[in-house]
């Protein structure tokens, strides 16, 4: 049987009991009998282990043995995709979250392409809003204005995210999801894209992608998720000789974020502010030095002149760890914003009292 499964559909679940039969109804359409369909229970404490197996157990005996169902105990998102691709035996990995599902023809469009020796297919998402689905939105995954395939790719939607792309296992052999973090497609899935040229994008939403009250991209700030995604590819590129390889990821998540983020978060909480910095110091001196080092403030991004001399100057406090420059250029920047602000009002206040 090993020999002839092509992609293996690897489902994360956790105790999503009121999803997982759509997202495994969606799978079933979809598939074809050259697919495996691995069904990872993380220790769940609701009845999606019932349903999950009442489901198999009434699947027709051609869909049934393509369904592998395995319990574990809870240790996360991340340790169950390992465990996963750990039992996978297909060429390709597929990856649908249990509270996702997917179109009718996700599978059917990506055999085309690995018929043409792609390793990664990457689709658009169709992302839904579970209480407020009129805010529901296609999600692309591309950004057509980057003259630079890799960069228009690693620049779009979801680029994080393994539940949109269909992926050579063997991209997967360097890597593992680390455990115990949130955000753990980041430790992986935007350098597997650097490490092929071989993707193809179909700028069609296929991936139904639910925005749960509770879920945990909801639940936390961009703020906070900006540091720990940072830490995440900070501890992958520890690993790596070779940084330029992985300039896209460096720009992307950390030069084009960085001054806005930190920023905002110096405006919100002071205090937490300090530490916060304290950590990004600790957990990206490499990085930041290889930012400064590469001059990719000046490149690559839509600064202009004024806040790139910030920035610059930023890093280069980050990297002497200089707390109070920090704080003294944001309390600059923020008397900037409000004399600027400021102006504008007194300005349109004296057009509309010319305009009378």
């Amino acid at each position: 049987m090993e020999n002839d499964i092509l992609i293996s559909i690897i489902v994360p679940v956790y105790n999503t009991e009121k999803y997982v039969e759509k997202c495994l109804e969606s799978i079933k359409n979809a598939m074809d009998l050259d697919c495996e369909v691995i069904v990872i229970n993380d220790g769940s404490t609701d009845d999606s282990e019932k349903i999950i197996q009442e489901y198999i157990e009434k699947l027709p005996k051609e869909y049934r043995k393509r369904f592998i169902y395995q319990s574990k105990e809870n240790k996360g998102l991340a340790d169950t995709k390992n465990v996963g691709i750990a039992l996978s035996r297909g060429k390709y990995i597929s990856v649908v979250d249990s509270d996702d599902y997917i179109s009718e023809d996700f599978y059917e469009i990506a055999r085309k392409y690995i018929n043409q020796n792609y390793e990664i297919i990457i689709y658009d998402l169709y992302v839904i809003f579970e209480k407020t689905p009129q805010y529901n939105y296609i999600a692309r995954a591309y950004v057509d204005k980057e003259k630079d395939r890799k960069t228009a790719l690693i620049s779009g939607a979801m680029q994080g995210s393994s539940c949109n792309k269909i992926i050579k296992k063997d991209l997967y052999k360097p890597y593992q999801f680390p455990t115990n973090k949130e955000y753990e497609d980041t430790s992986v899935t935007p350098f597997i894209l650097m490490d092929t040229e071989k993707i193809k994008y179909i700028p069609y939403p296929l991936y139904y992608y639910l925005q749960r009250e509770r879920s945990i991209v909801a639940s936390n700030t961009y703020i906070s998720a900006f540091y720990k995604i940072c830490e995440n590819i900070s501890n992958e590129l520890r690993n790596k000789e070779d940084y330029t390889k992985y300039y896209q990821i460096i720009n992307e998540f950390f030069v084009k974020r960085m001054l806005e983020i930190m920023y905002q978060d110096y405006r919100k909480n002071k205090k937490a502010f300090r530490k916060n910095i304290s950590d990004f110091t600790k957990n990206n001196k490499e990085i930041v030095h290889y930012i400064l080092n590469n001059e990719m403030i000046y490149k690559d991004n839509e600064y202009s002149p004024r806040q790139r001399k910030v920035l610059n100057n930023l890093l280069v406090n980050i990297k002497e760890n200089k707390m109070k420059n920090i704080r003294r250029l944001f309390l600059a920047r923020a008397f900037v914003n409000y004399v600027r602000k400021t102006l504008g009002s007194v300005w349109n206040l004296i057009k509309a009292i010319l305009g009378r």
